[in-house]
């Protein structure tokens, strides 16, 4: 372990970071994992999940993967009730996934336009809401989202 001090104390606690395999979310996963937390990362691609799932093991940090679409309502409430069921609570939702398509302005097609609102947008309230039902029940937790250009 590196001699990194935590700034705050996140023992006993759990954490969904959407978008948690590389960059900013795996940034903040790691962060939370280092200040105690139990960090579940989230992201599309499996072999990218697992990558990063070992990594952070690897270092001796508490931490699983769960591998879903966030613009899937029904894959993020499931994957909500399967996180709670295995550790028994939810206490920090990262809601970081975001979606960009580079495509010039005018190629864009209602489907490409569909896709970013559903990914950046929609796919946060609904995970959201999902998410702060266990931490209604606990009477505690935090919805932290993200943005990007």
């Amino acid at each position: 372990m590196s001699a990194y001090a935590a700034p705050f104390d996140m023992t006993g606690r759990v954490a969904l970071v959407t978008g948690g395999s590389r960059g900013l979310g795996f940034a903040m996963a790691e962060a939370l994992a280092r200040a105690g937390a139990h960090v579940v990362l989230n992201a599309r691609d499996e072999a990218k999940l697992a990558a990063a799932e070992a990594s952070l093991n690897g270092q001796g940090l508490s931490c699983s993967s769960a591998a879903f679409d966030i613009a899937d309502t029904s894959a993020s409430a499931r994957a909500v009730e399967s996180i709670v069921a295995a550790h028994g609570r939810l206490d920090v939702l990262i809601a970081n996934a975001g979606l960009v398509n580079r495509a010039p302005l005018g190629e864009w097609t209602p489907a490409h336009w569909d896709a970013v609102l559903n990914t950046n947008l929609r796919s946060a309230l609904f995970l959201a809401q999902a998410a702060s039902a266990p931490m209604k029940a606990q009477k505690s937790g935090r919805l932290i989202f993200t943005s990007s250009i």
